[in-house]
């Protein structure tokens, strides 16, 4: 087994200690092994690392620091975790999302072949139940994913780029890879899943659109979500709507055998749009994703479109209502 001494591995965890002992079996028992595990353990059910945690990683060799806080949003969770970071690498990792035995060592050849500071997670969602594979089809496909969880980046980075945003409760780390890119620095992409994310298993409905609910409220203000709120509702649906009831007194000044007189056309600017959504959420991007086109066709499509609108029900309503609202929601 290859001794890497260098990387630290950051794991923010507020679910139950059960699911923190597999991350951590997952992480230890790497090809590359880490220098040290940073767990920052905001669940508030023992004051203290589990007993398991400490023996496998003192069996090992591996550093463990474990720092007990109160409740913390997860970039918060992160930053603490950079703060007592030791290692030349910064590998980040989610209690939910298990590591492939050779996440850490992919990781590292791919920043040293490519000369860059990082590597991002590439993530494949896990699905068992019928609703489970629905709600991954509508949002993630079977393609690996890019995410926070599963990247490996070098110390300076974090100079450049900046930590995290600590005030809210998702889209943080949407918002800081955004932040890479617009800054252009050096970092690289594996095609090839080698984390896998088990938050989808045991999620129902009811479940899905509470926190989708939660999370859209949450990330209400992060910037990278201006532009699709100044779209929606500034430009587009005005936009529709006086196409549809001017139309025909502007374009054919209401005259029925002019060639640009369209009929009934506020029912087809009604209808149209929605079509057009139902094909795209339901067919284009779950293709586009990698679903196997038998697996959209011929009803399938439905069901998986009809996931989609309800999530962007809830998020056009959080981008509507005033955010004085929002902040009295419990999350």
């Amino acid at each position: 087994m290859i001794s890497i001494p260098s990387v630290s591995v950051i794991i923010p965890s507020n679910h139950d200690h059960s699911k923190l002992i597999n991350i951590v079996n997952a992480v230890a028992t790497q090809t590359s092994m880490p220098y040290e595990i940073i767990i920052v353990d905001s669940s508030n059910i023992i004051n203290d690392c589990p007993k398991e945690i400490r023996l496998c990683c003192s069996k090992l060799g591996i550093k463990l620091v474990y720092e007990c806080v109160q409740p913390l949003m997860p970039g918060e969770a992160r930053n603490i975790g950079l703060n007592l970071a030791t290692g030349d690498l910064i590998a980040f990792i989610d209690v939910q999302t298990i590591p492939r035995a050779k996440w850490l060592e992919a990781s590292l050849n791919t920043i040293s072949k490519n000369n860059v500071l990082g590597v991002f997670g590439a993530t494949n969602f896990v699905a068992e139940k019928v609703i489970e594979k629905i709600i991954r089809d509508s949002f993630y496909g079977i393609l690996p994913r890019r995410t926070l969880p599963g990247s490996v980046f070098k110390r300076e980075l974090f100079i450049d780029s900046g930590r995290l945003i600590s005030w809210v409760r998702a889209g943080e780390d949407t918002e800081w890879m955004l932040r890479l890119e617009t800054l252009k620095l050096p970092v690289a992409y594996s095609t090839i899943g080698m984390v896998d994310y088990l938050g989808l298993l045991g999620m129902d409905l009811r479940s899905i659109l509470k926190k989708w609910y939660r999370n859209y409220s949450a990330s209400y203000d992060l910037p990278h979500l201006y532009p699709q709120k100044l779209f929606l509702w500034i430009f587009l649906y005005p936009l529709i709507i006086f196409i549809a009831f001017n139309w025909n007194y502007l374009i054919a000044n209401w005259r029925e055998d002019s060639p640009l007189y369209i009929g009934h056309i506020t029912k087809m600017a009604a209808v149209f749009p929605l079509i057009t959504y139902f094909l795209m959420r339901g067919i284009v991007l779950p293709l586009k994703r990698g679903v196997a086109f038998f697996d959209v066709l011929p009803y399938r499509f439905i069901a998986i479109a009809s996931v989609g609108f309800m999530a962007d029900v809830i998020k056009a309503y959080v981008f509507t209502i005033p955010r004085r609202k929002l902040s009295n929601q419990s999350n």
